[in-house]
């Protein structure tokens, strides 16, 4: 069964997928990027001509198209809906399944339709995991959702997923389905021939600026440089000017394992090989055995023997590397922008007389000659979290999740879940923008991670006015002594820049699930490259070479290899999106 499904071409989805190979982005769901070039919009705009369907007039003219046409269940009917449960109680609610937010979900939407909302916290480092125990017990949520195409693939393969039917979907959540048509999206909803997903929206995708590094811009100053270094050599000896200064451990450090784990972008040659990019260039699973992998974790080696990593940072959480940070023992610190971040806060309570700076990007291709490096990135794709129905959800229950998606896509929803109650969570300012307040710590009505966007995602990745200037100015933290606006805007055209100079490519979108991911990935991610990761960082830089081509072949042998030849296969049939 599930072999057949793999051999189905996702020839639709496909469609949109290539155009996001030269479209990508990054942003919210209230406007497409504004800043697309001529030939991505000309793209843009035959992508949406192919796959893009119009909702259909209803076929009973007493049928009423959306919220209008709503009436409550004649019984109660519970929709489960996934939410990331990201361990940071000190960003936002401790408890994502139950708080003042669940609760007002429930108030205004469930209450009134007869639906009782459940929310199922899902381990965010460990999303793969939690869906498999899940489906294991029958327990899916009634929505599943993630931000990666692989995995609702590899879900829909394995059999946690069912068709939808469109018709019906434009018919209850029309105003869903035209942020879809507006945000060409439509041509994403297919695994084979059939409908299973529905997509929320990401304005900026071409960027990755909502994170950001922070670091103290008061150490580089006394070490005598007064801006950031342009290059890992240049970095390299202002850390040992640091460390003579008394900073000791200065990178602070913490286990790495997971999805995501050391992404190399900023080690690879650009342009980039297309092979390569489509057979290991996805952030999933760790790249080793290449030479960009190589690269990066050589320039860690280099650190880890310099003494500015914490010796014992293998057996240390992301949360010590916040503590450090917050505490003055760390240089930088890497996050989320959020009006409301409580590690900020929380920094400068400890240190208020200290400095800090924003990592900004020139725009400019700045190539360390010496360690291979950069400041290429990886930027977003154009759509946000996928959406999904499970396996074992009712007819009323899949409704009720439609009326979910629409509801949180009204612009009063939508708002008050974003950013919260007016005089508690944010204030209007003299032109009648809303700013937020930075400290909600101890309210009731205290937002979760970045500002409940793990509620809200299903609409939009991030908040969004349409114009980036209000848009950096809404995420712009806020009670702090010291104001970031202006080099997070200028960050973002620097990326920008380099995007458009070829400099950001989206991972490659591959047509069907990958068995050997499946089979392999969790554990080459959590367990395999983890071990190999700290042998090459803690040995002798003389042994590392050879270590490393030691290590590499091991890995390769452990399944990584599997995967290469099955991606290979798919990028050789025409099953893959292309590079930019």
């Amino acid at each position: 069964m599930k072999k057949n499904f793999l051999q189905k071409v996702l020839a639709t989805a496909l469609t949109g997928a290539m155009v996001a190979g030269t479209i990508v982005g990054c942003g919210d769901n209230t406007a497409a990027d504004t800043t697309t070039t001529d030939t991505e919009t000309q793209q843009t705009e035959t992508a949406q001509a192919e796959t893009t369907t119009e909702a259909p007039a209803a076929e009973n003219a007493d049928v009423v198209a959306g919220i209008d046409g709503w009436t409550p269940f004649e019984n109660e009917v519970t929709l489960r809906v996934a939410v990331y449960d990201r361990g940071d109680a000190g960003n936002g609610c401790s408890d994502v399944e139950n708080n003042y937010w669940t609760k007002w979900v429930q108030e205004n939407f469930g209450d009134k339709y007869n639906i009782k909302v459940e929310y199922v916290g899902i381990t965010r480092s460990d999303v793969m995991t939690d869906y498999s125990m899940l489906a294991s017990t029958n327990t899916l949520p009634t929505l599943c959702m993630e931000y990666d195409y692989d995995k609702l693939a590899t879900w829909a393969a394995d059999g946690y997923l069912q068709p939808i039917d469109i018709e019906q979907f434009k018919t209850i959540a029309p105003t869903y389905w035209g942020n879809m048509e507006a945000n060409g999206l439509t041509g994403y909803t297919k695994f084979g021939d059939e409908d299973y997903m529905v997509l929320g929206m990401r304005p900026y995708g071409n960027t990755n600026y909502t994170f950001v590094t922070w670091y103290r811009k008061d150490w580089l100053s006394e070490a005598g440089y007064d801006k950031y270094p342009s290059t890992n050599t240049e970095l390299l000896e202002a850390y040992a000017k640091m460390k003579e200064n008394g900073h000791e451990y200065l990178l602070s450090g913490s286990k790495v394992a997971g999805a995501g784990a050391d992404q190399n972008y900023s080690f690879r040659d650009y342009p980039q090989d297309e092979t390569t990019w489509c057979t290991t260039g996805d952030y999933q699973i760790p790249a080793l055995s290449t030479e960009a992998q190589k690269r990066l974790l050589k320039w860690n080696n280099e650190l880890y023997n310099d003494g500015y990593i914490n010796p014992e940072y293998y057996l240390r959480a992301s949360s010590d590397v916040e503590a450090d940070f917050i505490n003055g023992k760390a240089f930088s610190w890497s996050g989320y922008v959020s009006s409301n971040m409580q590690v900020l806060q929380s920094f400068y309570e400890a240190n208020p007389d200290a400095e800090l700076g924003v990592v900004v990007c020139d725009g400019k291709f700045n190539q360390d000659s010496t360690w291979g490096s950069s400041n290429a990135f990886r930027p977003n794709n154009i759509f946000g979290a996928m959406i999904a129905f499970a396996n074992n959800a009712t007819e009323d229950e899949v409704k009720a999740g439609e009326m979910y998606l629409e509801w949180m896509a009204q612009d009063e929803n939508l708002f008050t879940m974003q950013w919260g109650l007016e005089g508690v969570n944010f204030n209007y300012d003299e032109n009648g923008n809303p700013v937020a307040v930075g400290d909600q710590t101890g309210l009731d009505e205290q937002q979760g991670h970045n500002n409940n966007v793990d509620y809200w995602m299903v609409v939009t990745a991030s908040k969004s006015f349409g114009d980036i200037e209000k848009d950096i100015a809404a995420i712009n933290p806020q009670g702090l002594p010291q104001d970031f606006y202006d080099d997070l805007l200028a960050n973002y055209k620097g990326q920008l820049a380099l995007y458009e100079a070829g400099y950001a490519n989206v991972d490659c979108l591959f047509g069907g699930a990958l068995e050997s991911v499946t089979e392999n990935g969790t554990a080459l991610k959590e367990e395999v490259y983890p071990e190999y990761r700290d042998q090459l960082v803690m040995c002798a830089p003389e042994e590392f070479d050879a270590l490393y081509d030691e290590l590499s072949q091991k890995y390769l042998d452990a399944g990584y290899q599997d995967v290469i030849d099955e991606r290979q296969a798919m990028f050789d049939e025409g099953k893959t999106t292309k590079l930019q």
